[in-house]
């Protein structure tokens, strides 16, 4: 019985620290968290479709001199086929 406590705890113990291992070695775009300030984070308005995003989640694009904030990929296209034909 106690060899069995014994092989569960070093499992156990392998288990974390092959997957913390994995955890510091494992790529890919991470987002610093929002900017934390006691009255809150600034909300931007996407011009296309009207959306309120925290300005730190939003998609930025500067069209024609002006700096744009949108909620999407997709709606940053959109509005963006849009001015090309006004």
């Amino acid at each position: 019985m106690i060899r069995f406590l014994w092989l569960f705890f070093l499992f156990l113990l392998c288990y974390y620290l092959i997957t913390s291992v994995i955890g510091l070695f494992k790529g890919g775009t991470h987002r610093p968290p929002p900017e934390k300030r006691p009255e809150g984070e600034t909300m931007v308005r996407d011009p296309h479709c009207g959306t309120f995003v925290p300005r730190s989640l939003a998609v930025k694009r500067v069209i024609k001199g002006k700096t744009c904030y949108f909620c999407s990929e997709e709606c940053m296209k959109k509005y963006e086929k849009e001015k090309k034909y006004e």
